[in-house]
């Protein structure tokens, strides 16, 4: 299986297998889910086929990857955004969530600055290999999950190796920071009686019953019109993107230790058009009509993007470093800072922070596992602020990339 079409076989197949698997509630791939996250396996999988010699590393297939399925899929999971029901959230909850944003997109820069002053190397210029390119990667998997990750993996060009050691870290950091978020349930009173000098408070929020409906119904595929839409809205990002990127290149010119010089990345522009053409389709109402279909296909988009990113994957390269996980816990320490100030500032209280926080760094899914945990009523809360990380993510991780190039530099 040495050929291109080999290749794209084989990440076909391992996308369906791993999308498959994982949606099992009962059995043996339930409890393997539980302890191993579907991405890891989707990225060691294909690295393990690479390296024991089954198929080759395939770049056509990444090509395939990322400039088609990584724009629709960006496209598609952003027009199923609803936005008048982002206007709901409370004002407290937002700014707390927004709170949560600037303590990542700042915090990882200083953690980086303040490893920086005992561990220099963490601050050298590698390329490719550079630990901040690394960092920037956990920065788009917190506030946008995969897709950012993935994305900001293109627009900085981190390295395969790095990418992988920062997921490593990535999935320590983010494990470890859901248990405490959970945990703070036990102690949420003691949190808003020092801040807030109260311990009751309201969680009377948007009520997630039109949400429960949607997913009850039965699966429903889309016409025509929405199929246009796509259609015509990938056209315009593939052909816009070179000729962005081809216009701030001749001004910024190709030297990639430049503040500017990822402007003139075609990958840039492939992310932010498809992120900013996708929340236009979303203001049409099309793509809420039929909602599991196109988070299913989006979702299946982007398995194959990562399964076709674990190909190039070379598993005698990579090693575990520690100062990512030193880097990492400061960086959430400078997060929970400013979510306790939110707490004080804005009046909000403690589980506005906790859910704010778990939809910065989980998304959706988890966020509403820890709004539950503090009530049922906001279950909705969380689904909706991680649909917001979601939005707001690209930029947020751009603006967290040039603080990570200036402190590197």
């Amino acid at each position: 299986m040495n050929t291109p079409l080999a290749s794209l076989l084989f990440t076909i197949f391992i996308t369906i297998f791993v999308a498959w698997t994982s949606r099992r509630e009962s059995g043996f791939f339930a409890k393997l889910y539980k302890w191993v996250p579907s991405i890891l396996l989707l990225y060691l999988l294909p690295a393990v086929a690479v390296n024991v010699g089954m198929v080759t590393p395939g770049a056509s297939v990444r090509l395939l990857a990322m400039d088609t399925a990584l724009p629709l899929c960006l496209i598609i999971l952003t027009a199923i955004v609803n936005i008048p029901e982002l206007l709901k959230i409370s004002r407290p909850g937002l700014l707390a969530f927004f709170a949560g944003t600037a303590g990542i997109v700042m915090g990882g820069p200083i953690a980086l600055a303040i490893v920086g002053i005992f561990l220099p190397e963490v601050l050298a210029n590698q390329g490719p290999d550079s630990v901040w390119k690394g960092l920037i990667c956990i920065t788009g998997g917190w506030i946008n999950g995969t897709p950012g990750q993935l994305s900001m993996k293109e627009v900085y060009g981190a390295s395969e190796e790095i990418f992988l050691t920062a997921l490593a870290a990535d999935i320590l950091l983010q494990n470890a920071w859901l248990i405490f978020l959970l945990y703070s349930v036990r102690f949420q009173n003691s949190i808003n009686k020092v801040f807030l000098g109260k311990t009751s408070v309201d969680t009377n929020l948007v009520d997630d019953e039109e949400l429960e409906t949607e997913e009850k119904q039965p699966l429903q595929y889309p016409g025509l019109r929405p199929w246009l839409l796509i259609a015509g809205t990938m056209v315009l990002v593939l052909v816009l993107s070179p000729l962005i990127a081809h216009a701030f290149s001749a001004i910024t010119g190709d030297d990639p230790s430049e503040n500017w010089s990822f402007l003139g990345k075609k990958s840039l522009w492939l992310v932010l058009l498809s992120t900013t053409f996708g929340l236009a389709l979303s203001l049409t109402g099309l793509f809420q009509h039929h909602l599991r279909f196109w988070t299913g296909l989006g979702n299946l988009l982007l398995f194959f993007v990562i399964a076709s990113i674990g190909l190039q994957l070379d598993l005698q390269e990579v090693n575990f470093q520690l100062s990512f996980l030193v880097i990492g816990v400061i960086w959430l320490l400078f997060h929970l800072v400013l979510l306790l100030a939110a707490v004080r500032l804005f009046r909000a209280p403690w589980h506005f922070a906790a859910i704010g926080s778990q939809a910065n760094i989980g998304g959706p899914a988890s966020a509403s596992v820890v709004a539950s945990a503090f009530h049922p009523s906001l279950v909705s809360l969380g689904v909706l602020l991680g649909v917001l990380s979601n939005v707001i993510g690209n930029y947020a991780n751009l603006v967290a990339g040039m603080l990570f190039q200036w402190v590197a530099n």
